[in-house]
């Protein structure tokens, strides 16, 4: 099958940011004045894909869950205020990637549980933003992944073609996969990322990659 749109996540699939969601919620705690949080369960919700409000309900628990829209609103004023930036690298080769796959006729989409202003501030730092058709992030509490309301909303309207079947989702993480799911598209796991083989294998992807130069092969990629 030759896919014409690329539905690709970001953390884990395109940008390595686990550094810098660390050091930024490493931060937020020393903001306000509580201890920090365990290293093992920040890679832990990190590995899961959830969204920033998911990721702090997690971490603190019940007890602060009126709180979380100020503790959001600290955490994406410390992310956004260049930490984000200055602790993230694209995976090795992306921008080939990237380019190879625009100059092939392909549309790219960014489909991600992360903000906006996160997102674009990295791809303007690493002059990628061009290679995208457009960019479907996090609204406050609101997460595109792995509901389909953002895929009919938000990218089926402005996609060149109108059949799903040359639809591809490419993330790390059983979110991802979950979205390609309940768009019934196809649906390619990045294994080098963030998300738990275990989960992921369970949801049957139609294809693994390895390394990211790996997109670059998908059909010898077949799970």
């Amino acid at each position: 099958m030759h896919y014409c749109t690329l539905l690709v996540d970001f953390d884990g699939t395109l940008f390595d940011t686990r550094n810098a969601i660390r050091k930024t919620l490493e931060a937020l705690a020393r903001r306000r004045g509580v201890a920090p949080f365990a290293v093992h369960l920040i890679d832990q919700v990190i590995d899961q894909g959830l969204s920033l409000v998911d990721m702090l309900a997690v971490l603190l628990g019940p007890a602060d869950g009126l709180e979380l829209p100020a503790w959001a609103a600290d955490y994406r004023a410390i992310y956004n205020g260049g930490l984000g930036v200055a602790e993230s690298a694209p995976y090795p080769g992306i921008e080939t990637i990237l380019q190879q796959m625009h100059e092939a006729g392909k549309e790219l989409f960014i489909v991600s549980n992360k903000g906006e202003v996160s997102i674009q501030a990295t791809l303007e730092q690493y002059h990628l933003g061009s290679y995208f058709r457009g960019v479907v992030a996090a609204v406050g509490d609101r997460a595109p992944k792995p509901g389909p309301e953002s895929f009919f909303e938000q990218i089926k309207p402005r996609m060149r073609h109108g059949d799903n079947a040359r639809v591809l989702v490419i993330g790390d993480t059983e979110i991802d996969l979950g979205y390609a799911r309940s768009l019934g598209v196809a649906s390619c796991w990045a294994a080098y990322g963030y998300g738990l083989a275990s989960r992921c294998e369970l949801l049957a992807p139609d294809f693994v990659i390895l390394t990211a130069m790996d997109l670059l092969r998908l059909e010898d990629c077949r799970a």
